[in-house]
């Protein structure tokens, strides 16, 4: 676990983060945040206090975020009542796990409905839920992160906000925008502000427990795949696989606190893409001298090296499988057009052009951890309909192959951003 007593916030001299300060809480105002859910109730705090109004928090974290380097974004610069918040459906099988949420291998559907999510998935580990936010598409502040309460909007803007800051393979980008957005919660909880007491110590609460969660997260994911390992050898029957499964998850949920009956391969899948490369990220921050000023810069500056990689030979020829690619590859990729802002945004941040995949593809894909997705030989196994760079026809992609490229991609990057440690 972090030692958030270490952290450095920025180099920025004091009244350049004032006026940064200043100028982002006018900014917001003017953006016309609310004008509609302005004076939303929000539930009393501990201390008696109200809860810090959600336009003053998010101004507060985002004038956080730029002292660290971040760029404006179009995120959270207004309210929807229209868009109560982002759901996600993801179902595979029992009887393999996914390499990340991104693993071919997992169905993701565009329902709402947990019904509809349940629909033909008789044998199969299904995920539905909905996320309050999601960064790279201007989102809204919704109904959702407003009730979810102060510390979780604090982790939210940071963290979806820290995706409009790279085009990293999401298999990266997961665990660095969880390790900023722990680390960044921690130094926010201690500046001067609007926050209560109750408030302070909720968001460091909320920092310090799921930071511990990531390390819990990876253990039982690894436990887990020796499991399906066995069980591809054959030396561990299907009847056998169930039962080993049952008793590692029941043991996973008490231990992360998640639901009973929670758990399963998609979901493990999941929260393994937060957490596969984290140890990674932690040693790069480490070695910057936990500056999350000099982090930032750090990967703003791998990304610009890894971005005109090609894939290797024999992974098979680049194809555009990012962010705009028309295939779903994991919970964040929402295809639903969002209501309009009411006022004029303060970022006009344009969505990431596609680019060759670098060596691994997309947002990578991995086997599940305990989190949100996984499984294999599902009727989701299908190839995998990805537009050319030149746009001019639909490749059909293996899943494997694919997923090939994902995990590559991931290497390229881990491999980029060492060399790069190494010279300085």
């Amino acid at each position: 676990m972090p030692d958030f007593r270490r952290l450095r916030p920025t180099g920025l001299p004091g009244w350049l983060r004032s006026l940064r300060t200043v100028l982002a809480l006018v900014l917001v105002t003017a953006a016309g945040c609310a004008p509609h859910r302005s004076t939303v109730d929000l539930p009393p705090g501990s201390d008696g206090s109200p809860e810090t109004p959600w336009q003053e928090v998010v101004a507060r974290v985002k004038a956080f975020t730029y002292e660290v380097g971040f760029v404006p974004t179009a995120n959270f610069t207004h309210f929807s009542e229209d868009l109560p918040g982002f759901p996600f459906c993801g179902r595979t099988s029992r009887l393999a796990l996914p390499w990340s949420y991104e693993d071919p291998t997992i169905e993701w559907l565009d329902v709402a409905d947990e019904r509809a999510c349940l629909a033909g998935a008789t044998g199969l580990d299904v995920y539905h839920g909905q996320s309050e936010a999601v960064g790279e598409v201007a989102s809204p502040v919704t109904p959702a992160m407003i009730a979810s309460g102060v510390p979780r909007m604090v982790y939210l803007v940071v963290h979806e906000d820290c995706h409009d800051q790279f085009s990293l393979p999401y298999g990266i980008e997961e665990p660095l925008c969880e390790a900023i957005s722990y680390r960044a919660m921690a130094l926010i909880a201690r500046q001067p502000g609007p926050w209560s007491a109750a408030e302070r110590q909720a968001i460091l609460a909320y920092a310090e427990r799921n930071a511990a969660l990531i390390p819990l997260n990876r253990r039982y994911y690894e436990q887990a795949a020796g499991l399906y390992e066995r069980h591809a050898r054959g030396s561990l029957p299907v009847e056998a696989l169930m039962r080993e499964r049952a008793s590692l998850f029941a043991r996973a949920e008490a231990s992360t606190d998640s639901t009973p009956g929670s758990l399963n391969n998609v979901v493990l899948a999941n929260r393994m893409t937060y957490a596969r490369h984290h140890p990674f990220v932690e040693q790069v921050l480490e070695r910057l001298g936990s500056d999350l000023s000099r982090l930032v810069a750090f990967f703003q500056q791998v990304d610009a090296q890894v971005g005109g990689a090609q894939a290797p030979a024999d992974v098979g020829p680049p194809v555009a499988v990012g962010r705009d690619a028309d295939v779903k590859t994991g919970p964040r990729q929402r295809p639903a057009a969002l209501p309009p802002a009411t006022g004029t945004p303060r970022s006009g941040a344009a969505p990431k052009p596609t680019r060759p995949v670098p060596p691994g593809g997309a947002k990578p894909a991995e086997p599940p951890v305990v989190g949100r997705a996984g499984g294999r030989d599902l009727p989701a196994t299908r190839p995998s309909a990805v537009p050319p760079i030149d746009g001019t026809e639909t490749v059909h992609e293996d899943p494997a192959v694919l997923l090939a490229r994902i995990r590559a991609a991931e290497a390229a990057v881990i491999e980029a951003a060492t060399r790069l440690l190494g010279r300085r």
